[in-house]
């Protein structure tokens, strides 16, 4: 590659630059499209994600309860 751009008349270098840049520019964009999207979407399922956190404490605390009540038991 690197011989090729020797080859390169300056216009040309600096137009490969410009458009590696704007593609550069397109790609964060992108990513913060993508970002702000996968938040968004966490964000409107916080709900649900709260309800299955509380489904498993209480299990957790069942469990616990459970061995508490063996070991007491025993």
């Amino acid at each position: 590659m690197s011989s090729n751009l020797q080859r390169l008349p300056l216009n040309e270098i600096r137009q490969l630059i410009a458009d590696t840049e704007q593609a550069l520019a397109e790609l964060k964009a992108e990513l913060v499209r993508r970002e702000t999207e996968a938040q968004d979407y966490e964000i409107e399922h916080l709900e649900n994600h709260m309800k299955n956190a509380e489904i498993s404490l209480n299990t957790i605390r069942e469990f616990l309860a459970f061995i508490m009540a063996e070991h007491r038991s025993k």
